[in-house]
């Protein structure tokens, strides 16, 4: 995958998209027409057509032929969109507010979550409405000593589709100027050349998830390779974007510390950049997903039912995981903060080596520390 193909890989996974009658009529008119016209250059065999023309009076759903993941619905963002990371029962949350504006993804990762709760629906593009964007400048600007972190790759990849729609465009001129906000795309795409350049210093984040070059050519299908995510990273931070990394999933194999290790390596020239953090999680997976991904290597290993209900490694394994990417983190980026994602007090007391919450944390109190309004316990005690 690379930015010159992008648009070769729309040719092969999308056939239709469709334009909900609820779409405010001069911005959902606007997006229209852009997108039409690039379909338009590229030569797409995709059709851009009316919901009406398709399912008649109906506003939510589908005939069978086009209730698929080949076909993209577009429809306007509302309230519940936007809200706190919904976290996990008895795991430590760390705070992320979440936009819901891609919702959907074709990559083919083999352990998505989404296969199990979005399994044969459409694609949609959720187009953000101004109230939207003016609540996440008003919560920053109502918060002058907190940061304010919110991204839009919770249900969806942050860029796969962005070179169609360019929604990203939107938050660029909206939020660049928040200096205690914040905003992450992230993605396992190479896609960022479409991203227009932003002041140095802006509140633009482009987050890219990593794995190593055996798990991507395995289980990460579609996705841009290692080497292409990274020389994408080296763009966004020329055009003026801060970065992020996601070690999520670290799956354990055979030389899994030796290939981990060697990404974490290559990380080093961005030790002087704008890292802003690393997330680290293991593998895990509700029940639903076990009949998905029973054949995949990865599975044979052995998982414990945790308190909300997910599959994870023993925490044994999963607290010397973290540890070993902890110390290697450390030296190739040594002033970016680390969490954990989705993890037990004991396995982060394990891994900040002292007794105070992450909030509490001298590096991660920055990023971790609950906003008001938005805390949330997920049923965890310190």
């Amino acid at each position: 995958m690379n930015w010159m193909n992008c648009w070769n890989y729309y040719s092969k996974t999308l056939s239709t998209i469709l334009w909900h009658p609820d779409l405010p009529d001069v911005e959902g008119s606007a997006l229209r027409q852009r997108v039409e016209q690039r379909i338009a250059r590229q030569n797409l065999p995709v059709a851009s057509r009316s919901w009406d023309e398709v399912a008649g009076s109906s506003r939510d759903s589908l005939p069978p032929e086009v209730a698929c993941a080949e076909t993209v619905v577009v429809r306007p963002g509302g309230p519940a969109d936007f809200g706190p990371c919904p976290g996990t029962q008895g795991h430590r949350c760390c705070n992320y507010l979440t936009l819901n504006t891609y919702v959907g993804c074709t990559l083919g990762c083999t352990y998505c979550i989404m296969q199990s709760y979005l399994r044969n629906r459409t694609l949609e593009v959720l187009l953000p409405h101004q109230t939207q964007l003016e609540r996440i400048r008003r919560l920053a600007r109502e918060r002058p000593g907190a940061t304010v972190r919110v991204g839009t790759g919770e249900v969806g990849d942050s860029l796969l589709y962005d070179p169609l729609f360019d929604i990203s465009r939107q938050f660029v001129e909206a939020f660049a100027d928040i200096p205690n906000l914040r905003f992450e795309l992230k993605t396992k795409t190479d896609y960022v050349e479409h991203l227009p350049e932003v002041p140095r210093g802006s509140s633009l984040v482009v987050g890219f998830s990593l794995n190593p070059p055996g798990v991507v050519t395995r289980e990460e299908g579609w996705a841009a390779t290692l080497n292409e995510r990274l020389a994408a990273a080296r763009c966004a931070l020329e055009k003026g974007y801060r970065l992020a990394f996601h070690f999520d999933p670290i799956i354990y194999h055979s030389g899994w510390r030796e290939a981990y290790g060697e990404v974490v390596k290559l990380l080093g020239e961005f030790s002087a950049a704008p890292v802003e953090w690393v997330s680290l999680g293991t593998l895990r997976y509700p029940l639903s997903l076990r009949s998905a991904i029973e054949e995949r290597p990865y599975a044979l290993e052995e998982f414990v039912q945790c308190r909300d209900g997910k599959m994870r490694y023993l925490q044994p394994l999963r607290a010397g995981i973290y540890r070993f990417m902890r110390d290697q983190l450390r030296q190739a980026l040594p002033a970016a903060p680390v969490y954990l994602c989705m993890e037990s007090s004991s396995v982060w007391r394990d891994f900040l080596r002292e007794r105070s919450a992450p909030d509490r944390s001298a590096s991660l109190k920055p990023i971790m520390r609950p906003l008001e309004g938005f805390e949330r316990g997920c049923g965890i005690t310190w």
